[in-house]
């Protein structure tokens, strides 16, 4: 059982003051006296007697403290919390992605999930079973079946958000084989239904716990990036509302360098660009807005001092461009050949390579970057060059942040192999393959022939691929947000502070990882989705819609108000009709 407004119990001082006013009450009764003097010793006889054992035996009393005492209770809003399934056996999933961290009426939609998980925890019978799994990216089981309470309170108490989203499909298969062991085991899923349609249900026994309103303002950084001289912060809108912020760009010391006011309709996005940078070797950008929603993806580390290094050659007849854009790389040594002047002995000269409408006899052994490959060549497939009426970005790690949604790309050809990272009619029109455990990132398009370079979608794709290049920013031990701090000679401190203690987990900013003699920095950035964050009521299944159910309890206000009454009314028949 759980009160919803446990604070009016205080209205409970009521029943002591009932039996402190009867323990005071007079008894008196009329009395036939031969002499007005005498009745100041008749008041000394009719003095209250303090007799509790009399007063426990009055039924009026104990009719009026029972009343009393279910009125208290009413107001106290009790509700029976009661698990699903057959003999008490149930298994509890609770939503542990991002979506889950919307704030609503003052808590976030997981901490309403946990306290109503506690409560029913706490109001099950003796006998029944539990089970609880957190739902991330991955399932993770909290607790097999068990029927100590404390045991279970202890498991919820880890459930945090890590995940950008969560993955139904794996919770619900480790549920159903854990309901296989359990007959008349249920499954029931707290979630704000932020993910797609179920690949497949439970045969019987399965309850949605909807959190949370399909109304939802919520503005995220969805990445920082910075190219040297620059830096691109790119805000999105994945609530239900229009949405208005102030963006505040902070340096390591936390002093602010810089400020711009968004605005966004939902699914919006906009890129803002900095210039002259402070010196500083990370910088952080934020979210500033009283109405925001979700606190998690307000706040992005990006490193600005990013030491790519080593030697470049770009091998092209003039693409100002990209001549322009690689030279932003302070770390970079850029130089520039024409095809003509190109020889195999410079392919033990340089560390990466980036050609542009021109193809060696022999590929270097080493990182290679191609714009608009020569057709027909003896290193990858290609179509002949046709005109791009359509295309769309694919889903690669070299993709991340770039927005291609405004960039138009005029012809181009099909790249035959390698995994896509953009897609049109006649195929891959860029791929990303590996040729003699070396990457080869290749473009089917000339960048003169669109407005890519215009775009700010071009630096931070640059910036992905010259980073996977090198391999840069990948600390020894990697660590990311929620992981727990490791023990053994590994330290782990704030930026600037005192080492932190082994298994704190670390939230977004910046930390020191120390390992020996050495010292790295790091940057961890909570998970961030743009998928939409609005609650929703129902989930698709290949048995078609479940509808989102409230919290299975009973309310018990109007059984308790109607119990009073009761009482009431044979209380009054007691005092007038009574013997």
């Amino acid at each position: 059982m759980e009160l919803l407004t446990p604070l009016a119990l205080m209205a409970g001082l009521v029943i002591p003051a009932i039996i402190i006013l009867y323990m005071l009450k007079k008894r008196t009764r009329p009395q036939t006296v031969s002499s007005i003097m005498l009745w100041q010793r008749l008041e000394r006889i009719n003095r209250p007697a303090l007799r509790l054992s009399k007063l426990l035996r009055t039924l009026l009393l104990a009719l009026q403290l029972l009343t009393a005492l279910l009125l208290v209770l009413a107001l106290a809003r009790p509700v029976l919390n009661m698990f699903g399934g057959s003999g008490g056996t149930s298994i509890v999933i609770i939503d542990a992605s991002i979506s889950m961290g919307v704030k609503e009426d003052g808590e976030t939609r997981l901490e309403q999930a946990i306290e109503r998980v506690r409560s029913k925890i706490r109001g099950k019978a003796p006998g029944d079973k539990v089970a609880l799994i957190a739902m991330g990216e991955d399932a993770m089981v909290l607790s097999g079946f068990s029927t100590d309470g404390a045991a279970l309170l202890a498991a919820l108490a880890q459930v945090e958000i890590t995940s950008a989203r969560a993955n139904p499909n794996a919770a619900l298969a480790l549920a159903t084989n854990m309901a296989a062991a359990e007959e008349g085991a249920s499954i029931m899923l707290y979630s704000s239904g932020c993910f797609g349609s179920l690949a497949r249900m439970p045969d019987e026994g399965f309850d949605f716990i909807a959190l949370g309103s399909q109304e939802v303002e919520n503005l995220l950084i969805e990445n920082v990036v910075s190219d040297g001289d620059r830096l691109y912060v790119t805000v999105f809108n994945n609530g239900t509302v229009a949405a208005s912020a102030s963006i505040e760009i902070r340096d390591d010391e936390g002093q602010l360098t810089g400020r711009r006011e968004v605005q966004l309709d939902p699914q919006e996005r906009q890129v803002l660009v900095w210039r002259n940078l402070p010196e500083s070797p990370w910088i952080s950008a934020a979210v500033a807005s009283k109405e925001d929603q979700l606190e998690l993806d307000n706040l992005h580390y990006s490193l600005l001092a990013q030491d790519v290094g080593g030697k470049l050659l770009l091998v092209s007849e003039g693409n100002l461009f990209l001549e322009r854009a690689l030279l932003l790389y302070p770390d970079i040594s850029v130089s520039r050949v024409a095809p003509a002047g190109y020889s195999a002995a410079m392919a033990q000269l340089y560390d990466y390579f980036v050609f542009d409408g021109f193809l060696p006899r022999e590929l270097p052994l080493a990182p290679i970057l191609v714009f608009d490959p020569p057709h027909p060549n003896s290193h990858f497939g290609t179509g002949a060059v046709m005109k791009i009426q359509s295309y769309q970005p694919l889903s690669h790690p070299l993709m991340d942040h770039a927005d291609f949604s405004d960039v138009s790309i005029g012809f181009g050809k099909a790249i035959v192999g390698g995994s896509g990272l953009l897609e049109f009619d006649g195929g891959l029109l860029a791929a990303d393959m590996e040729r003699q455990g070396q990457p080869l990132v290749v473009f089917g398009f000339a960048l003169q022939g669109g407005d890519l370079p215009l775009r700010p979608a071009f630096p931070i794709l640059l910036r992905n691929i010259l980073d996977s290049f090198s391999g840069s920013y990948q600390p020894s031990i990697p660590l990311k947000y929620g992981d727990k701090v490791p023990g053994g000679e590994i330290s782990v401190q704030a930026y600037g502070g005192s080492p932190l203690p082994q298994g704190q987990r670390l939230g977004a900013g910046a930390y020191t990882l120390a390992t020996g003699d050495t010292q790295e920095l790091i940057l961890l950035n909570p998970p961030v989705t743009t998928d939409s964050v609005a609650t929703q009521d129902s989930l698709e299944t290949p048995r078609g819609k479940v509808q989102g159910k409230g919290e299975q309890r009973m309310p018990l206000l109007w059984p308790l108000i109607l119990s009073a009454l009761l009482l009431v009314g044979i209380e009054w028949w007691v005092d007038n009709y009574g013997s």
